[in-house]
């Protein structure tokens, strides 16, 4: 037998089993009210074990039969034996079917039969206790698994399509950080090539140095060969890489600010700290990161202010490129695709660096120095641990930010980068996890539907309960025939005379397990003894019976003839 097929099997026995204690209960103790014979225990028994066994095929055939069960064991006075099983059916069979519209006509049918036959084979107050436990035993259980199997198939719709946006998402991030690299790879060139290009030129100038040995100058007219060789073939690997790739902008910070003044922006350029500059890489990737954060700002939110600041501390230089909030409805630089951002991001991790995207930060701690700074964090709120990570520091959800909206648009947007002057270690990149945060949001739905199933169902039971209470004390106090009036009963009195001292309402229909013989010919009316139906003497009753317009007999039935 297969793993799974035994573990269905297994499950099905359990529950079997769990359904069945009521029954042995009810079948070998007298602590219920109404007892089952040996028979009626094995009938039970049988019937739940077969709608267990056909719930996972035929979940109405189960429902049908633990809703009918149920509906005999209320009309044999028996309510509770064979609650548990048709809850169980009801909420298996909502979670397992297709289609509701069969199990919807199912379940109006057994309100039907619960509201009409039972008032007809025993009374009203049997009636109203069907109806309400079909509500609570049949068709809460039935929307609480409806609801289940919706939110499963959301879920795994919604894990499929999440899967396909993270594989797109990361294909994208790739692209990017390729492009980065190639720009990387043609930064090396420049700086490579012109140490190259000077050394060459040494070589030569030794080459030609009178007074050199022939050995020597041989010497050195290879090592100028070999040097030219090895930056041709730089030169042939970094256009390779750069072919498709546009040539990196050679300007200063100050020259990019300038050229962004006079295309109409308004920036600012403040220049702090007595720090050393940064060299190489680092000085590349501080021109990308104003770069890109005034390209963001011309095309995000044109018009708005924009401060550019640059502070040189002894181990790092930090830039901030500020955009103040625009004055109507439009975007953050943030709310793009995202590309040149996630790009940017590559080049600042190789440096050793962090960056941060996202609202400004209002408090005590804003300024040159950073406002909540994360050194390292990703994206998806996780710490790299020392450099290299992004510290996405949004008011908006996880995963969100590069390609993503934000929150707090009111305070504006940065940009800022960390640049260490000696690189530290380089984390692996962080990407932000777009599954991540629909597993989030599938786990707050899934809390809220139970939550929901929760109150709507403990709601119902209480409604029912207060109605059951309301109902029991209603037919005791309207039903109830004084001892002093009994007791001036006497058999032969007309029958009209009678009723003027009877109450509108009788206790039960009738007839009582146990009571006397009827007189022949005689019709019974059965009426409590006092208006408490929470006492333990609430099923005595006074039986009173006539004949022919008369009354013919009363009597007393006490407790132990209770029906």
């Amino acid at each position: 037998m297969a793993t799974g097929t035994r573990g269905k099997t297994l499950t099905a026995v359990l529950l079997w089993v769990v359904l069945a204690v009521p029954v042995l209960w009810a079948g070998f103790t007298s602590r219920m009210a109404h007892s089952l014979s040996w028979w009626g225990a094995l009938t039970c028994l049988v019937v739940i074990g077969a709608g267990v066994a056909l719930g996972r095929d035929r979940p109405l055939v189960a429902l049908l039969l633990g809703s009918g069960l149920w509906l005999v064991e209320v009309i044999r006075g028996n309510p509770f034996t064979v609650f548990a099983a048709m809850a169980a059916f009801g909420y298996l069979a909502g979670v397992r079917m297709d289609r509701a519209g069969r199990a919807v006509a199912a379940l109006g049918g057994l309100l039907v039969l619960a509201g009409t036959v039972t008032p007809l084979v025993r009374d009203a107050g049997a009636g109203f206790v069907a109806v309400a436990g079909a509500v609570l035993g049949a068709v809460v259980p039935w929307l609480a698994g409806r609801a289940r199997r919706q939110y499963l198939r959301l879920a795994r719709e919604g894990w499929e399509r999440a899967e396909e946006l993270e594989r797109a998402q990361r294909v994208i991030a790739e692209q990017a950080r390729a492009r980065e690299r190639t720009r990387i790879a043609g930064d090396m060139h420049d700086l490579l090539g012109h140490e190259l290009g000077l050394v060459a030129l040494r070589i030569g100038g030794l080459e030609v140095a009178p007074g050199l040995d022939e050995r020597y100058r041989q010497a050195a007219g290879e090592a100028r060969k070999a040097v030219t060789a090895a930056s041709e073939r730089l030169q042939e690997v970094v256009d390779m890489l750069h072919r498709d790739v546009g040539s990196a902008q050679e300007e200063s910070v100050p020259e990019l600010v300038e050229r962004a003044r006079a295309a109409g922006m308004k920036v600012e350029l403040r220049t702090v700290g007595d720090g050393p500059h940064p060299v190489a890489m680092a000085e590349r990737a501080l021109r990308r990161v104003v770069q890109e954060g005034l390209t963001n700002s011309a095309k995000h939110a044109p018009g708005a202010p924009v401060t550019v600041t640059v502070e040189h501390l002894r181990s790092e230089t930090v830039v901030t490129v500020t955009t103040d909030p625009t004055p109507g409805p439009g975007k953050h630089p943030g709310d793009s695709g995202g590309h040149g951002l996630e790009g940017l991001r590559e080049r600042v991790r190789l440096c050793g660096g962090s960056l941060r995207a996202g609202p400004r930060s209002e408090g005590p701690n804003e300024g040159y120095g950073g406002p909540a700074w994360k050194s390292g964090a990703g994206v998806n709120g996780k710490h790299g641990g020392g450099y290299g990570g992004l510290a996405q520091e949004s008011g908006g959800r996880r995963g969100e930010g590069f390609g993503g909206p934000v929150q707090e648009r009111g305070a504006g947007f940065e940009v800022r980068a960390r640049l260490p002057h000696v690189p530290g270690p380089i984390a692996e990149p962080d990407p932000p996890s777009v599954s991540a945060a629909h597993l989030a949001r599938a786990r707050l739905r899934a809390r809220r539907t139970r939550v929901t199933a929760i109150v709507t169902a403990v709601t119902a039971g209480a409604v029912v309960a207060l109605l059951v209470v309301a109902f029991t004390v209603y037919d005791a106090v309207t039903s109830v025939l004084t001892p002093h009036d009994f007791q001036g009963l006497r058999p032969g009195q007309d029958q009209a005379a009678v009723a003027r001292v009877l109450p509108d309402r009788s206790r039960i229909d009738g007839p009582v397990s146990g009571e006397p013989a009827r007189p022949p010919g005689a019709s019974c009316r059965y009426y409590g003894t006092h208006a408490n139906p929470f006492d333990a003497s609430h099923s005595e009753l006074f039986r009173l019976c006539f004949a022919d317009g008369r009354l013919v007999s009363k009597d007393f039935l006490p407790t132990g003839r209770g029906p």
